[in-house]
Order: structure tokens, then C-alpha cells, then sequence
């Protein structure tokens, strides 16, 4: 498609915006003249990707001129996480083909000293593989596609900074997916070459041969083994040494992602070294990541009667230092972790006291705080450097560098009370859990755990179904259980309130994960912790005298203490984001309680090429869309309609059976075949 193809429709735009910028970044003024352009406060690498706008306080308006039109991105991505990562690697290289899907992927490295090199014991039929063409096995196509003029938006400018903060904040170790599910789309086993070049398989966390949950508190919600009192997960002893079936470390993770993006900052951990370089430039993507916060994604309509097919000609979508960037396309990849998301119980409204901010905090803001506080330590944020706009392009430039040197090999979590406070903490989730744990180890005096209902352990968030994908096949109130058949089943499933229902029935709500469960048995037993399960909060008060909580709880008891730390989680209605406000008035669309019913592309609506990644596309991806595998299947599905787009070709939408059994392809990597 032509780069001027929408020229004729965006002369002069002016639109007024009201109440948008009351920040003093706000203030900020991009002068401008059609001949010699004039920017403060914006870094010249990414002035191109700005039209230019200036602020009329007498007419409380903002007037928007296009500077040229080859200024039109393609495609902007916002938020710069895994997912987005997974994406960028695709659109940046149009005519490389992803691999197809083969079983000769688990012929990896073994954990142990032993001569197998497969976890499939002889004996066993191995499943058939995929055959390939001749045509397919080829490097690519002849021709070169042109390359799309695509940019990533991230508020904190660095490729994953809030998904390595939230682990780092709570003190995670390792990831819940396995080695075969990463950022890399373009080469299944990368992960597992870059543990071995780097020799850092020491990083990799083995899942226990049995794990054995015997308590009062918890019910470990698996039901294929054992007897009523005592679950077991069990796994074959060669398939445990196996690479594929462990776990990556958190660091080992963020490592691996620079190691994708950027040349400079992939850096690891040895015994006697705690950062070195790798010289290593995969794909390219660090030049396609800016750094700015989005407020508004403005679909721009053109001049059309009532009742034609509505089609918007391009986005407009203002940042909140007062920039516009326009694209054709938009893909949001947030996630569900913006402050303004959390979920936050009714009974925090209620309270009529004012109290310390500090004293009743949602864990959300530990996340962003820990990626705040890295950029600080680097020295990243340009306002309080005091940093002259012609010093811009040279700080970015230095800041990735920066940034890798300043974290240590294993940040400290951001603390969490103070020594002999006593908190509470609410929720259900291993979040709840690691916030539990942070606080016992910086010498809480004491903690109370509040859940809706029992104790769930699982070793996987998704429970019955991730944990199940071709590893285990097993009868569940009398009914045959099996991931694969799963899978098959939700994506032939045309009913979306059926889905929904599929969806809440894997999840089944928060859990924690046996290994962290067992953190924290030696304080229940010693009587630091205190769970109370079936419990919820009926009253909250703030005593200013003594400066301390007393909580009604629907137990019938009194709770004092300090401190209050909810991990509720972030609520998903896509009627109340912010972000997608005008794009809803202008193409309405059918929600499920919150949930958005987009296409199969996970595009928003027809006329509409806004695309939607993480929670928000669960009702087409599944129950295990915001792990790193509904990432990669996201990414597939939105990368090919993007690039079908790119080149003009435009597919037909095929058989039932066919998508559903590329849909299922897509998931590969979830499978432990």
C-alpha cells in the first residue's frame, strides 16, 4: 500500500480536546512552520515521527498540522512487554517464515549426565511430524517485501521494564512457562541456545518429580492423582531432565530479551562476574522503541453520510508530554497492570478517614514503583537531570547502557511495611503470596492473609489446561481430560458466552504455587501468618490516634495493625479503559462482562484495524492469553493480517476445521508433546 494513499483526506486537522493537558509537561509547546520546524523537549531521532501541534490557551484547542506524510507509521505498537516484543520481531522481518511445528524441538539438551537425548523412552510411538514441502523448508521467497515503517511507544522506553519490575518487586525467581515459550517467534529453541552459549543452565528451575501437599490450609487443586487428603504432581524422571521442562530464572529471562533487541545491553551472570556483554544483534529491535505514555487513540473518520460502512482512515494517538504520533494501524499491548486498572474492593471507598497513602496500597503500584526507581537510579529521566532538548538524542542513545549497568544481578524488592508492623494482606494469588513472603523476611511483626475462599495451589496458573497440554491425559469426575482435545474444543466453539464460560472454568480464580506455598508453612506453623480463608472486610477505619487500621471483618472478628496491601488484582472492562473511549463511540461492539468480542485477528472491528493483545483477547486466544504462549499465538494472528495488509493480499476466511487447527498450531509452544 502506498505511504500517501490517505494524503488527500488530512490537510488541516483541528479538533478540540478538553481538560487534556493539565500537567506541567504538559506546557510543553511544539512551534512549528510548514518550512523549518522548531521542537523542544523531543529527541530529533523520533521528531520525524511527530506532526506538529501547538497549544492555544485563548481557544482551548490544540491545532494538529501534518508535516509530510511519509510521517504516517504503518503500524504503532503501545507498550513495550513481551507480547509486543514477540510482535516486533515479526513485522520486522515480513518474509521470514515462522517454523513449523515439529516434535524434533524436544530433542534438546539434557539436564543430566545420561546419553538420551529425547524425553521419549523406547518403546513409545513418537507423534508424527509435521511434514514439510520442499517449497516451505526454503529460506523465503525471492522478492523482498518492502519494510513497515512500525514504532513501539512504552512509558518507561525500554523493552519490557514493567514485566521484569513486577517480578523483581515481588521477588519471583522464576517464570511459570517453560523453556520453549519465549519472545522469539522466528527460532523455537533460542532460549535453550542462549543457556547453553552462556552456559547459565544452572538458571534453569527443574519442577520437583513429586510434589506432595498435605495441609488444612491449602486444597492443591489437581484431582488426576493420589488419594483425597494428598495431591501429587508427577513427572517422568527423563522428562524432568530435559532443558524444555524447566523453568527460566527471572534475570535469565530479561537477559535473553535484550539479547533479542538490543546488541549492547545483553548482559549475563557468572560465578565471579556479575555483568558482561554479549555482542549480539538478532533482530534489530532497538531502534523502533520510544519512550512516552499514551492518553487518548483517536480513530480519525472521514467525511461520510449515515448508515455507509464506516472505515476509519488512520489513528491519532496523543501522548501525555503533548505529542501525536499517526498511524494506520494500532495494536495495544498493555496489558493488565496500568494503575487505573487495579481492582480496588468497595469497602476502600467507604472509608471516611483520611489516611497515609503508604498505609493502604494496591500492589500495582509496586511495579511501577520498582520500574521508577530503576530509571531514576539510571539517571533516565530528563527532568530531573535538568537535560537541555539538544542533549536528547545523546541520552537516548547512552540510556540503555545506563540502565543495564545500574541494576544488580538480583534487585532487592521494594520494601514492603516496617520491622514489627503488623499487615494485612487480601488476595488469593501467588501476587498475594510473594507480597506475604517480602513482608516476613523485612521483619513484619505480624501478617494476616484474607482470601475470598480456600487456598488454591497449582503449579500453573492455568491449572487443568496448560498443565495438561499432551503431558497428561487423565479422568476428572468422570470425564476424559486432555489439554490438546481442550484446545480443539474452545477454538471450535463459535458461541462466545460459551467460551467465557470455558475461560472461568480453567482459571478458577487466584492460586499459589506449591514451592511458594512452602515458603511460608514454616511462619503459619510459628504463628507469624495467619490465614483465614472464606474471609472478606466488611468495614475499614483509620484511627489517626493511634495511627492504625481496625478492619470488620465477616468473620466476626476485629483487625488492627499498620498496614494494608491488597492483591485483588486488575479489574478488565473494556467499557471503563481510558484509552479505547474513542474508539468505542465510534465502533461500538458486543462485550461480554467486560470481555470485548473482537475478531479472529483480534482486530476490533471491521473498518476499525485496531488490535488488541494480553487479557483482552481472551474470548479468541484462551484462558492462557496473557502468559508468554497466548502472546506468541497473539502475535501470529495479528502479524499475518497486519502483513497480509502490507502486501496486499487478502485472504479468504477457510474451512472450520483449517482455522481451527492453525489456531491450535499457533499454540505449539505450550504443548509439551
Amino acid at each position: 500500500m502506498s505511504s500517501c494513499c490517505l494524503a488527500q483526506y488530512v490537510p488541516v486537522v483541528i479538533s478540540p480536546f478538553p481538560k487534556l493537558y493539565t500537567t506541567p509537561s504538559a506546557q510543553l509547546r511544539l512551534l512549528c512552520s510548514s518550512i523549518s520546524p522548531v521542537y523542544h523537549g523531543v529527541s530529533p531521532v523520533i521528531q520525524p515521527l511527530f506532526s506538529q501541534c501547538s497549544l492555544l490557551p485563548s481557544a482551548g484547542r490544540i491545532v494538529y498540522r501534518r508535516v509530510s506524510y511519509a510521517a504516517m507509521l504503518d503500524v504503532l505498537i503501545v507498550g513495550g512487554g513481551p507480547h509486543a516484543l514477540t510482535l516486533s520481531t515479526l513485522l520486522a522481518h515480513p518474509d521470514v517464515r515462522c517454523p513449523q511445528p515439529s516434535t524434533d524441538i524436544l530433542d534438546g539438551i539434557q539436564l543430566s549426565q545420561t546419553k538420551s537425548k529425547s524425553g521419549w523412552s523406547r518403546g513409545k510411538r513418537r507423534p508424527a511430524t509435521a511434514k514439510v514441502s520442499k517449497e516451505e523448508a526454503a529460506p523465503g521467497p525471492t522478492h523482498t517485501t518492502p519494510p513497515l515503517r512500525f514504532r513501539v511507544v512504552d512509558s518507561y522506553g525500554e523493552w519490557a521494564a514493567l514485566w521484569g519490575s513486577q517480578f523483581s518487586a515481588l521477588n519471583i525467581p522464576h517464570l511459570r512457562s517453560h523453556t520453549l515459550v519465549h519472545t522469539d517467534p522466528l527460532n523455537k529453541k533460542s532460549l535453550q541456545d542462549f543457556v547453553v552459549k552462556h552456559g547459565r543452565s544452572g538458571e534453569l528451575h527443574c519442577l520437583p518429580e513429586r510434589v506432595c501437599i498435605l495441609d488444612e490450609n491449602a486444597y492443591f487443586n489437581d484431582n488426576r492423582l493420589g488419594k483425597r487428603d494428598k495431591r501429587r504432581l508427577s513427572a517422568s524422571v527423563a522428562t524432568r531432565r530435559n532443558l524444555y521442562f524447566s523453568l527460566p530464572a527471572t534475570r535469565l529471562s530479561v537477559d535473553f530479551f535484550q539479547d533479542q533487541v538490543d546488541p549492547a545491553s545483553a548482559w549475563r551472570a557468572t560465578e565471579h562476574l556479575h555483568t558482561a556483554y554479549t555482542v549480539v544483534h538478532r533482530y534489530g529491535l532497538d531502534s523502533v522503541l520510544i519512550r512516552g505514555t499514551v492518553d487518548r487513540i483517536i480513530p480519525v473518520m472521514p467525511d461520510q453520510s449515515s448508515g455507509e460502512h464506516k472505515e476509519a482512515l488512520f489513528f491519532r494517538v496523543l501522548l501525555q508530554g503533548g505529542e501525536m504520533i499517526e498511524a494506520r494501524r494500532v495494536v495495544m499491548a498493555t496489558g493488565p497492570t496500568r494503575a487505573q486498572m487495579a481492582n480496588i474492593p468497595a469497602w476502600v471507598s467507604a472509608i471516611t478517614e483520611s489516611y497515609p497513602e503508604d498505609r493502604l496500597q494496591h500492589t500495582v503500584q509496586l511495579m511501577h514503583q520498582q520500574a521508577r526507581s530503576w530509571q531514576q537510579e539510571a539517571g533516565t529521566l530528563q527532568q530531573e537531570a535538568g537535560t537541555q532538548p539538544q542533549e536528547a538524542e545523546t541520552l537516548q542513545q547512552e540510556e540503555g547502557t545506563q540502565q543495564q549497568e545500574s541494576r544488580p544481578n538480583s534487585p532487592a524488592p521494594p520494601p514492603v511495611c516496617h520491622t514489627g508492623e503488623r499487615m494485612l494482606v487480601i488476595g488469593g494469588g501467588l501476587t498475594s503470596a510473594h507480597v506475604i513472603s517480602i513482608a516476613l523476611q523485612q521483619g513484619a511483626g505480624h501478617v494476616t492473609w484474607l482470601l475470598r475462599k480456600h487456598l488454591q495451589l497449582k503449579q500453573f496458573d492455568v491449572g487443568d489446561v496448560e498443565s495438561l497440554i499432551g503431558r497428561y491425559s487423565h479422568v476428572e469426575h468422570g470425564i476424559q481430560m486432555d489439554g490438546l482435545a481442550y484446545l480443539r474444543r474452545f477454538y471450535g466453539e463459535r458461541s462466545l458466552p460459551r467460551r467465557l464460560a470455558m475461560i472461568r472454568q480453567a482459571r478458577k480464580g487466584g492460586a499459589v504455587t506449591p514451592e511458594a506455598y512452602a515458603q511460608l508453612v514454616p511462619n503459619i506453623q510459628n504463628g507469624r501468618l495467619d490465614v483465614k480463608p472464606y474471609c472478606q472486610v466488611s468495614e475499614a477505619k483509620w484511627c489517626y490516634k493511634n495511627q492504625a487500621w481496625s478492619i470488620s471483618l465477616s468473620c466476626g472478628e476485629i483487625w488492627t495493625g499498620d498496614r494494608i496491601w491488597l492483591a485483588t488484582g486488575c479489574k478488565l472492562d473494556v467499557n471503563q479503559d481510558p484509552l479505547l473511549a474513542d474508539v468505542i463511540k465510534e465502533f461500538p461492539i458486543q462485550v461480554l462482562d467486560g470481555w470485548p468480542c473482537l475478531s479472529d485477528t483480534l482486530q476490533w472491528a471491521s473498518g476499525c484495524p485496531l488490535y488488541l493483545m494480553g487479557q483482552y483477547a481472551a474470548l479468541q486466544i484462551g484462558p492462557h492469553v496473557v502468559n508468554l504462549a497466548g502472546g506468541q499465538a497473539s502475535s501470529m494472528r495479528i502479524a499475518k493480517d497486519i502483513l497480509g495488509w502490507h502486501k496486499g493480499i487478502r485472504e479468504g476466511h477457510g474451512a472450520e476445521r483449517t482455522r481451527t487447527e492453525e489456531y491450535i498450531q499457533q499454540m505449539h509452544g505450550l504443548m509439551w508433546l
